[in-house]
């Protein structure tokens, strides 16, 4: 059980100093010496646990990668049985990531050159984004089958959605708290309108309008 433990906690201490490494300013690749110097473990311990320092970059992609997807999951799992309200709190989480510092700094390490430089990078990253819309797959499939959604092609839908939530968040990872509401607004609104979801007649200027003609 313990040297279980310490070697848990091993490579937990490289992925931690990977992180440290690869966010602060620097020339050229970080060395793996560099950074079992930072976690205080030997080369030992850092090839018991990654093959390669590719395999270490990918690591820190997967693990991020993971813990999102389980929030996400968790997201929809615990929302109201509505899916509208459903896909809010799943925009809602993924904006929210960019008033998290540690989570902002993983995820702009995972996104550095010289992580997406590793090789079987891009694999990885196209598991990753499977992974994180599954639960957006499957709310737009629930909101398809009780009519919220009318237009919903969920797992093409799925996909667009999240790409404009990620393009937002770029743009906008630094922008204010107004801002990012703003943005992610705009991100709901689209996704509404592209689903062809009911929407509250006052939010809807052209319906209304149709609607008083009448």
């Amino acid at each position: 059980m313990q040297p279980d433990t310490a070697s848990d906690d091993d490579r937990g201490c490289i992925i931690d100093a990977a992180y440290s490494c690869l966010s602060e300013p620097h020339t050229g690749p970080i060395p793996v010496a560099a950074i079992l110097h930072r976690a205080g473990v030997s080369t030992r311990a850092f090839y018991r646990h990654f093959e390669s320092k590719d395999e270490l970059f990918l690591a820190l992609l997967r693990q991020e990668s993971d813990a999102l997807a389980d929030r996400l999951d968790r997201v929809v799992d615990e929302a109201p049985g509505a899916a509208v309200e459903a896909l809010k709190a799943w925009i809602n989480e993924m904006f929210g990531l960019v008033y998290d510092p540690q989570v902002r700094m993983h995820l702009t390490v995972i996104d550095s050159d010289e992580v997406r430089a590793a090789k079987g990078y891009r694999e990885t990253r196209e598991r990753a984004h499977v992974d994180r819309e599954r639960s957006l797959v499957e709310l737009l499939r629930r909101g398809r089958d009780d009519g919220s959604f009318p237009l919903a092609d969920p797992q093409h839908d799925a996909v667009a959605i999240s790409a404009l939530v990620s393009r937002e968040m770029a743009l906008r990872g630094t922008a204010d708290g107004c801002e990012l509401q703003r943005a992610r607004g705009r991100v709901l609104s689209f996704a509404l309108r592209a689903l062809g979801a009911e929407r509250d007649l006052n939010s809807s200027g052209g319906r209304s309008t149709r609607s008083s003609r009448r």
